[in-house]
């Protein structure tokens, strides 16, 4: 029993061939902050909102647990 290559070597199809296609660039990303002028996407500093998300999750913690205690201690002792 003979075996069939399924997968052959690749090949270079432009072999001769001047011509280089340029490499693709990314967008820019945008900038915020004091100095950039212009349109922004969303007119509040990211850093800013991410101060607040980490000022809500430090403290939400132990917020539910004082209203899980608190619950606790309301429904033993009414």
């Amino acid at each position: 029993m003979m075996m069939v290559d399924l997968f052959p070597p690749p090949q270079d199809r432009n072999v001769g061939s001047d011509s280089v296609r340029p490499t693709p660039r990314d967008d820019p990303a945008p900038q915020h902050g004091k100095d950039v002028d212009g349109p922004k996407i969303w007119p509040f500093p990211h850093h800013l909102a991410e101060v607040g998300v980490q000022f809500l999750s430090r403290w939400a913690g132990p917020m539910a647990l004082v209203g899980a205690l608190l619950l606790i201690g309301w429904w033993l002792f009414r």
